[in-house]
């Protein structure tokens, strides 16, 4: 007999967990979105990893430079599971108007013995959009955001 986490997951047409680790529907809240993608990069899983971001997003690295589209994005995940880097995010809050979700977290991310933290603060580091019912990431900055330089007024 089937179990009900079986169920659920023929019930939602998503393939059983022993066919791909990644099995479950990924996305259903902001927190499971996020989930999904540090479980992704700690599974190896760079298709399922990029699956979390809805297209044209952004994935800000460490350097502060951003990776802008699906290729971009891609190599910059590849990055991360070459290096055998583990990843855990901590959501702490999100908040949601319609469609949208800005989310305030932690990321720390290892590599081998060494350890890279975020910056911990209030300022948000993940924006997500609602898409078919599931959540997609738009902004990552898991490293952080970069400083942005100061606006300047444009006068005619």
């Amino acid at each position: 007999m089937n179990s009900p986490a079986e169920l659920a997951l023929a019930i939602n047409g998503s393939p059983a967990q022993e066919e791909r680790p990644l099995g479950e529907r990924l996305a259903a809240t902001p927190r499971l979105a996020c989930e999904a993608l540090a479980r992704a990069i700690n599974h190896g899983d760079i298709e399922a990893a990029l699956a979390c971001f809805s297209l044209g997003a952004c994935l800000v690295g460490p350097d502060g430079n951003a990776a802008q589209g699906e290729a971009s994005i891609r190599a910059r995940l590849h990055g991360l599971v070459a290096s055998g880097a583990k990843v855990q995010a901590e959501l702490s809050g999100v908040l949601i108007a319609a469609d949208l979700a800005l989310a305030h977290e932690r990321w720390t991310i290892a590599y081998g013995p060494e350890l890279s933290r975020s910056p911990q603060g209030t300022s948000p580091t993940l924006v997500l959009r609602l898409i078919g019912g599931e959540w997609k990431i738009a902004i990552a900055c898991p490293w952080g955001q970069p400083q942005s330089p100061p606006l300047e007024a444009v006068w005619p």
